[in-house]
Order: C-alpha cells, then structure tokens, then sequence
C-alpha cells in the first residue's frame, strides 16, 4: 500500500476541531491505513493535541509542522492528496477551501463552513461530513483511501471548480 499524505492547517482552536481528525487518523491507523498526517499552524490546543497524538501512539504518521508562510502552505497543499476542513459554523467563508481546492486537494469538509455550500458538490469535487461527527469524517477519509482513482478525480474538479466557477473574472461580472 502507499501512503496518502493528509494535510489540516488552521489555528489549534476548538471550533476549528483538529481534534476530530485525530481521533480519525487512530480509527484509520487502527484499521491498517497507511498515511501521513501533517498539522500546520500553532494556537492554544497545540499541547493537548500533541497530548492525544502521544496517547493514540500516532507519532510516526501524524507531524505538526507550525505556522508558515501562505506560500509555503500552498506548497504542501499541492503536494497533499486529502485535504481536511473541520470547522464548524464560526468558521465563516473559510478561504483555505478555495485554496485547497485549488490545489487539486481531494477535500473533505464540515457542513457547516460558509463556502461548503457555494463550492463543494459532494461525491462530485469533494466530500462533505456532518461539523462534529468523527465517526462520519473517518468513513469519508476511508473512503478517499480505499478509492484512489476517485480521489484524484475529485482533486482535479475541484481544481477545475475553483479555476472555471469562482475565479476573480467571473466574480467581477457577477458583480457587474
């Protein structure tokens, strides 16, 4: 089997819930899936998701690699084949979507982010889970594993949403 590498990035807040991706990666660990998990940004729940990740022995598939520059993000979006958006309604539009997305990230996002309704189709150009269900988060997390082919699938029209449906041309003539 070959890794899938898992990309999150955000402030470690509470409504945010990277501890929901956590608790996912171990029922995926545990189920024999091999990926590797990257963290990037920093904030106050750091230490008690280093905590979990200790406690679940996670270490050797999940990182935290701390805040970077919308660059380097960028980079590693690129490189990522699942893209996780775990905020719940506080989040607002939540922009890191239409980034990831334009990545050609195969996303897998909450519900209840403002920009989920306006950019993601799900089963069409990404997956959408009930905000707080891990259980849920892990079955569509799986499933991009399991279904590689789709994965990629989904990353390329996500891409092809962000660059053809909601670039800055066709917002100004919706404007206009």
């Amino acid at each position: 089997k070959k890794k899938t590498h898992i990309l999150w990035c955000g402030r470690f807040l509470n409504w945010k819930h990277p501890d929901d991706v956590i608790r996912a990666a171990k029922k995926l660990r545990d189920e024999g899936y091999l990926f590797t998990l990257d963290f990037i940004g920093t904030g106050v729940m750091e230490e008690e998701l280093q905590n979990i990740v200790n406690e679940y022995f996670l270490d050797n598939c999940v990182s935290f690699l701390g805040s970077m520059s919308p660059s380097e993000v960028r980079c590693h979006m690129e490189k990522a084949g699942i893209y996780l958006f775990t905020s719940d309604k506080q989040e607002g539009w939540g922009a890191v979507l239409n980034e990831s997305m334009n990545s050609g990230c195969a996303v897998v996002a909450s519900h209840a982010i403002g920009s989920v309704p306006f950019l993601l189709e799900n089963n069409k150009n990404g997956l959408i889970y009930r905000s707080g269900d891990v259980d849920m988060l892990y079955e569509k997390i799986k499933y991009l594993l399991d279904n590689p082919s789709e994965r990629i699938r989904m990353g390329k029209t996500a891409y092809e949403t962000i660059t053809k449906l909601w670039n800055a041309n066709v917002a100004a003539e919706r404007v206009i």
